[in-house]
């Protein structure tokens, strides 16, 4: 039984000598030959993420004209302008850093600070608490 286990341990070092030398072989291939992409396999280029960086440009300017033109048909609040602006503009600034291809590391503080500017315009009310009432709190709320 010992010399079972001892001649099939031999043929499996024989063979992961051979499977070593196999592989070797081929790292030393993939090495010296750079592996370039396949024409017209690529979907991301650079050419490609300027004209979409553009494309995205211009529909943010084409949304900022449209959001003109509706507001000046309406009466709306100076608060109110500064929400929808300023939103359409947060927006398309973090469409433009995704798709010029900014990295991750590049991204996180841009997107941390849009992220902040969006959440002081929408979380702010536009309606201050009238002189003599007090707000409600958390607190007026639960005994109530």
């Amino acid at each position: 039984m010992a010399t079972d286990l001892a001649a099939q341990a031999e043929a499996l070092n024989k063979q992961l000598a051979a499977n070593s030398v196999q592989l070797n072989g081929q790292l030393s291939a993939s090495t010296t030959q750079p592996s370039t992409p396949a024409p017209g396999k690529s979907w991301w280029r650079a050419d490609e993420a300027m004209t979409i960086s553009s494309i995205v440009l211009a529909f943010g300017v084409f949304v900022l004209l449209l959001s003109t033109w509706l507001l000046r048909k309406t009466e709306v609040t100076a608060d109110a302008v500064l929400r929808i602006f300023g939103t359409i503009l947060i927006i398309i600034g973090a469409l433009f850093l995704v798709v010029a291809g900014y990295t991750d590391v590049q991204m996180g503080p841009v997107m941390g600070l849009l992220g902040t500017i969006a959440g002081y315009l929408l979380g702010k009310s536009g309606n201050p608490p009238a002189p003599g009432k007090p707000e409600k709190s958390d607190e007026a709320a639960d005994k109530g």
